[in-house]
């Protein structure tokens, strides 16, 4: 564990203030995955890791650079990662608002997802947090378990992907991949499609 937990002491206290730890409990790497992995899909007002535990929410890019950020503290090595992703989900299976977003589009979801390798002695394990246990009922890829040296599934197919290098600032670098690899109107329906599914799973109606 590195000498500042600066972090681990945030997420303890919100963690504690919300009860979802009592005082006993530790916050070892499973623990903290749990806790992050179970913030709701929400974006916080920005994607520092101090404004994701003080508002407790994200999507893939906050909740990953703050678990970067709480491995480090528990001595663990990680780089977030950056994919390109293009989905199609089933019309079918899609809420009416979201459905109607993707239509234009021909169905399809675009999107640069985050997500974690961790270095470990036995190799690397792939992390990721972006989906609460909570959203498992909706079909999401929900990773329910955090073990050590085994890879989790990533939440969307992986088309290219990159390390996202420690001196930039990672919401920048992924915006470059964004506007690079996306047209203006994908990337419009990408934000539509992202706070209504926000809306849809906080419980809110969309606007």
């Amino acid at each position: 564990m590195c000498s500042s937990t600066r972090y681990l002491d945030l997420l303890r206290r919100e963690a504690l203030k919300r009860g979802l730890i009592t005082d006993q409990t530790s916050i070892d790497a499973a623990t903290a995955f749990r806790l992050v992995r179970d913030m709701p899909y929400q974006r916080a007002s920005d994607r520092r890791p101090e404004t994701t535990l003080h508002e407790w929410r994200g999507t893939c890019s906050g909740k990953h650079y703050l678990l970067k950020a709480l491995f480090a503290e528990l001595g663990l090595a990680a780089d977030v990662m950056a994919c390109t992703v293009v989905t199609r989900p089933d019309p079918q299976s899609l809420p009416a608002p979201l459905a109607h977003i993707l239509a234009p589009s021909g169905g399809e979801f675009v999107d640069v997802h985050n997500y974690l390798r961790l270095h470990l002695p036995t190799g690397d394990m792939v992390v990721d947090a972006t989906w609460p246990l909570s959203t498992k009922k909706h079909g999401f890829a929900v990773n329910e378990t955090f073990k050590l040296g085994e890879s989790q599934r990533i939440a969307g197919q992986p088309i290219t992907s990159w390390v996202v290098p420690d001196d930039v600032d990672p919401q920048a670098f992924k915006q470059e991949l964004l506007h690079r690899y996306f047209s203006s109107d994908q990337l419009q329906a990408r934000e539509a499609f992202i706070e209504t599914l926000s809306l849809l799973l906080t419980g809110a109606q969309p606007r």
